[in-house]
């Protein structure tokens, strides 16, 4: 029994009245909301401090290819790889699990590195200063660059299985991504990347991780399905603008499509409750909607200005309205599908991504 139910059976055998009962609710969602607040401001420093780690490694490795031995830069990376590794599993014991994600993250990083590291050592990947000598670098980068992804995705598939870290579902969409372009490129060759041709083949790509995440999701106790939305639906609308870019020449007929696909991103974010389809919508429905205030009344800056400020005042509102009605809004959307395809809803959804 928790906590609201147990205050309810007190009502029920008159210990406590309705007042109290309210008051003793009132008191627990408030400091629930400083709890979650506290935890937003904590996570931001754990990913803030992963991300500094991350490009200080960078500049570091980028450094010391440039400057030093293959065998150095493998002595580091062996290094790196043990402090991760073992900063992890001593976080991971403590129940630290954001931070622990975070070095296993590092871990796999610097893995993948070591990797390129040997491949560069044994000549098998060509070493970065030929890029400029041989012709055909492109194509010799291709096998070393699939072996590199394929273990890399092994020994990240081993960490997950001891180690359930959503963050780790990362280096499995880089190396697919490795992948699927580098089997592109030997079939395609360099027209792969002629103008808006890759753009297609991204965006295939991230219809095939949105629907495998809208597969998968809610299945494992670790949510890895959050990441494979927020890399789809970047890449997603990332391609899918810049197709309607270069084939729409008029740019209101173009702002009108942005407007219908953020309304298709909002439905598609309310349905799987993840905030990124959600965020895309509300973005693109504000652009659009001030893009066409300022295309009809721009000579005039009074009225112009006088309009946006009521479409931020609108959309506060809208904001306030939203948060009031929330599981009514998102139980309509559900209704207007049909019975068939809402069984195929993820379960126990939530909107933490």
């Amino acid at each position: 029994m928790n906590l609201k139910d147990l205050l309810a059976l007190g009502v029920e055998k008159n210990i406590i009245t309705h007042t109290q009962q309210s008051e003793l609710l009132n008191l627990l969602n408030s400091n629930e909301n400083v709890i979650k607040q506290t935890s937003s401001i904590i996570k931001f420093l754990y990913y803030l401090g992963g991300f500094i780690i991350l490009c200080a490694m960078s500049v570091l490795m980028s450094h010391t290819i440039q400057h030093c031995s293959y065998f150095v830069i493998l002595g580091l990376g062996i290094l790196y790889s043990i402090i991760f590794f073992t900063l992890g599993e001593f976080l991971w014991r403590k129940n630290e699990k954001i931070p622990s994600g975070i070095l296993y993250f590092l871990f796999i990083s610097i893995i993948s590195l070591i990797i390129v590291d040997i491949e560069k050592m044994t000549g098998f990947f060509p070493h970065f200063s030929d890029i400029g000598k041989i012709p055909n670098y492109g194509e010799l980068c291709r096998l070393p660059l699939i072996v590199l992804s394929l273990l890399t995705i092994i020994i990240n598939n081993i960490v997950q299985k001891y180690r359930s870290i959503d963050l780790l579902a990362i280096p499995t969409i880089g190396c697919v991504n490795i992948i699927y372009f580098t089997v592109l490129h030997y079939i395609l060759g360099n027209t792969l990347f002629e103008s808006y041709t890759i753009e297609y083949y991204c965006l295939v790509l991230s219809i095939t991780i949105i629907i495998f995440a809208f597969v998968k999701d809610k299945t494992t106790k670790v949510d890895y399905s959050k990441w494979m939305y927020l890399f789809g639906a970047l890449v997603f609308n990332y391609s899918i603008l810049n197709i309607l870019s270069s084939a729409i020449q008029s740019e209101p007929i173009f702002q009108i499509s942005i407007y219908i696909l953020s309304i298709f991103y909002f439905f598609i974010g309310l349905l799987t409750q993840r905030k990124i389809f959600t965020i895309l919508g509300i973005l693109g429905v504000i652009e659009a909607i001030i893009y066409f205030e300022f295309y009809f009344i721009k000579d005039n800056t009074t009225l112009l200005t006088s309009i946006i400020i009521v479409t931020g005042l609108i959309t506060l509102y809208v904001g306030v309205l939203f948060n009031k009605y929330s599981k009514e809004i998102n139980m309509f959307v559900e209704n207007l599908l049909p019975e068939k395809i809402r069984n195929y809803l993820p379960q126990n959804r939530t909107s933490k991504c």
